[in-house]
């Protein structure tokens, strides 16, 4: 997942820059039933899908080891 960290102050404040990562016709996440665009998380990545299937290097069409529960890719209606 793109979740950088960028220092500020004594801390640090992480910075979300998955839309960068996001390529909306490349990727099955564009007509995928569980994805949710405003955060770039669907039911089987609830703390953000990885950027490998964000990108459309990857394909879900099979369940990962590092998912939640057995969705995969299911084209919207």
């Amino acid at each position: 997942m793109a979740k950088r960290l960028y220092e500020e102050g004594n801390g640090y404040t992480t910075i979300d820059d998955r839309h960068e990562v996001f390529r909306m016709y490349e990727s099955q996440c564009t007509t995928c039933k569980h994805f949710h665009a405003d955060d770039y998380y669907c039911r089987a990545f609830p703390n953000g899908i990885p950027d490998s299937i964000l990108s459309g290097k990857r394909k879900h069409d099979n369940v990962w080891k590092s998912q939640v529960g057995e969705s995969v890719y299911t084209q919207k209606e």
